[in-house]
């Protein structure tokens, strides 16, 4: 039963709703046996014989040779099947058992099918990869129906599931493109590559029965890179043959159903999962030749898009979440089906125009919605959406404009699980730690990045007709700020101060998820400084999940955070023990709120502890003053996380501290300072040895001034 905590946490309806679902599947499980019927019985083949191709193109080739180096390295790397995914630097992935072995593993009814499939396989000495190992614990999930697969704390199912999204792929068309100039034999390399880990997999995960089925999301994310690395390959002129394609779009046809039939929709919360799979739905329904099933899905796609995202974004343009990572991500999602809708062709939204003609609803699995959001106008031959959603979108973009900062990296605040619905910078933009390339998650790009880097000049300015048919609306455009400016986003508890010195993020606010707290930490009246391009004082971020409950706590509590804290206290409580636990606020204590806003002025306060905790800020043009008040005799501690290129100097007038020759001074003459040793976490799996400050005192007024030199 659901928990009754949980129930306290969360609105009365949604909580009612939990409570319904929860009921509904117990009393009605998916069986085994009906799955089975549903994809190796029944199913039939694929009502398509072809892909739509062309929406994504490929850079001119002057692109690739500017990174030369990374596409000879990542693409050698990648013929060996090694890779870097959330922190486990480049490491082979091979299967440690024979063809034969594995073969045997699978289930009985799957065994003489995988033995067919990798016969196909071209390349001798090409090597099976392991999809089913966390190569971090070694711990392995064997094939079994993905209902009934584990999820458990010491081991982290993420680093199998990373593997399935096979997000690599269109680096390997990257690669065939590159290399066709130069020497076509090693290209091919890279096409045989791609269609020998497309049979890899398609033999070695039948359909619902490995841990590369037990999310909806992963395979939604699939789904998506599948069809956009073939895309890739087919601008770059590889053409594929008939066995394959055949093969290829049955896994594809397969892949639909799955999504469709297991969408984590819930009549309560709900969030990126879903809005991953209604993308995927609308990849499926724009590359699938048009019939009743595409233009089914992708009405159904583009009606959930436009309700999703009024649903999981405040009217701030912040995502429910409360993570500005999460909000990235989810984002990227948006903007990718809001591009492909964009260059839907008059046939196709003809045809969604009578599908919604004759049908008067849409129908998905057990989703069956009447309401349309979305209009098709025939005269512009172009998708026509309401204003709020217009003006929602705009607001996102903006949102999302602003967390960029000067080093063209976002700002990390909650949790940060460095997942990508696409990747098409695989390790474009990357960084070393302990001598190691990583990509860097936190620069990323965006629609507006993605159609100026890949040349995609036609489309540099998005925008759709509202339903009056009058309004038209562009990316909203960066501004430059030069003094002081506070950018108030209420919603989502996010205000940001920018300048042309500094950038200060400043979190006061709701915990997220509709008050489940998910995906957001103990970081209430926390802040961020970058000072002219520069981290200085930052946000740990997230190492990990399920594979350590301890390190998870201990990355999203107050403890980790550039706040006020008392010894022995959180801010927000959660319980432990439980899987599922990792993404709950049990209790929510800070109601952080802003008190005032006013002449470079920011007055906030919260009650997690038993007496308010306010925190003042003062900003100019080149200094930020803090003002702590906590009405209690006892030892408090203020907390500065550094970044771990922040170096330390002493000085009479105070520390200072030092990044690339930036110098800010940080007086606090009332405390006593300690300086000890943190994790920093720039992605998920990463931790970096940093230092942060520790301020104690027992006085009730805390003065800190930091003033750039």
């Amino acid at each position: 039963m659901v928990k009754l905590w949980q129930i306290t946490r969360v609105p009365p309806r949604i909580a009612l709703n939990k409570l319904f679902s929860l009921i509904k599947r117990k009393l009605f499980p998916l069986k085994e046996e009906d799955f089975f019927q549903r994809y190796y019985s029944e199913v039939a083949s694929p009502p398509f014989s072809s892909l739509l191709t062309g929406y994504f193109k490929l850079p001119e080739l002057e692109y690739f040779q500017q990174r030369e180096e990374i596409v000879k390295f990542v693409g050698n790397q990648l013929l060996q099947h090694k890779f870097n995914l959330l922190g486990t630097g480049w490491i082979c992935r091979n299967h440690n058992k024979s063809k034969v072995e594995i073969i045997e593993i699978l289930p009985g009814f799957w065994k003489n099918k995988a033995y067919q499939l990798l016969e196909l396989i071209n390349d001798y000495d090409y090597q099976l990869i392991d999809f089913w190992s966390d190569p971090k614990t070694s711990y392995v999930w064997k094939p079994n129906f993905f209902k009934k697969i584990p999820l458990f704390l010491g081991s982290d199912i993420k680093n199998v599931w990373e593997i399935g999204r096979m997000q690599h792929l269109p680096f390997l068309a990257y690669c065939y493109y590159y290399w066709k100039f130069y020497n076509i034999e090693y290209a091919e390399k890279f096409a045989n590559e791609f269609q020998n880990e497309i049979l890899d997999f398609i033999a070695t995960n039948p359909v619902g029965y490995t841990v590369q089925w037990k999310s909806s999301m992963d395979v939604s994310i699939r789904l998506s890179n599948w069809l956009v690395a073939y895309d890739l390959f087919k601008c770059a002129g590889f053409e594929f043959n008939g066995e394959f394609n055949s093969i290829f779009f049955d896994s594809i046809y397969k892949h639909i159903l799955f999504v469709i039939e297991n969408l984590e929709w819930s009549e309560g919360l709900r969030g990126n999962h879903y809005f991953a799979n209604i993308v995927s739905l609308v990849f499926a329904g724009v590359y699938l030749p048009i019939s009743d099933f595409s233009t089914n899905i992708l009405a159904f796609g583009i009606n959930e898009l436009v309700n999703e995202t009024l649903y999981q974004f405040y009217p701030d343009g912040g995502n429910f979440e409360a993570s500005t990572y999460y909000h990235i991500q989810v984002v990227e999602m948006l903007c990718l089906a809001m591009y492909l809708l964009y260059l839907l062709n008059s046939t196709k939204l003809f045809s969604i125009n009578q599908f919604l003609k004759n049908f008067k609803k849409i129908k998905i699995g057990n989703l069956e919605r009447r309401k349309i959001y979305f209009k098709i106008d025939l005269k512009e031959n172009i998708l026509s959406f309401s204003s709020l959603f217009l003006e929602r979108f705009y607001n996102i973009v903006k949102f999302t404009q602003i967390l960029r900062k000067k080093n063209g990296n976002f700002e990390q605040i909650g949790d940060n699980d460095s997942g990508y619905f696409l990747r098409l910078d695989y390790f474009f933009e990357s960084e070393n730690y302990y001598g190691e390339l990583f990509p860097n998650v936190l620069k990323r790009f965006m629609l507006w990045d993605l159609l100026d880097n890949l040349s995609y000049k036609e489309t540099s300015n998005l925008f759709f007709l509202d339903h009056r048919g009058k309004g038209r609306i562009n990316f909203p455009p960066n501004e430059i700020v030069i003094y002081p400016k506070l950018y108030s986003f209420p919603h989502f508890g996010l205000y940001i101060i920018k300048s042309n010195n500094y950038e200060m993020f400043v979190r006061c606010g709701n915990i997220g998820q509709k008050g489940k707290g998910g995906h957001s930490h103990n970081d209430q009246l926390s802040f961020t400084l970058n000072v002219n391009g520069k981290d200085f004082i930052v946000d740990p971020g997230l190492f990990c999940y399920s594979c350590s409950e301890k390190e998870r706590n201990k990355f999203r509590s107050v403890h980790s955070h550039n706040t006020l804290v008392l010894e022995g206290l959180e801010q927000n409580v959660w319980k432990t023990g439980d899987v599922e636990n990792l993404f709950w606020i049990s209790k929510h204590r800070t109601k952080s709120k802003v008190i005032s806003i006013k002449d470079n002025c920011l007055k906030l306060v919260h009650f997690a502890y038993r007496k308010p905790h306010h925190r003042t800020i003062l900003f100019d043009y080149s200094k930020v003053v803090l003002k702590d008040s906590y009405k209690s005799d006892k030892q408090k501690a203020l907390l500065f996380h550094l970044h771990p290129s922040v170096g330390i100097r002493m000085s009479k007038e105070g520390l200072v501290l030092v990044n690339d020759g930036i110098l800010v001074r940080l007086l606090n003459q009332d405390c006593e300072l300690e300086i000890l040793n943190y994790d920093y976490s720039p992605q998920y799996g990463v931790k970096v040895l940093s230092k942060k400050l520790v301020y104690t005192t027992t006085q009730e007024q805390i003065l800190t001034i930091l003033e750039i030199i």
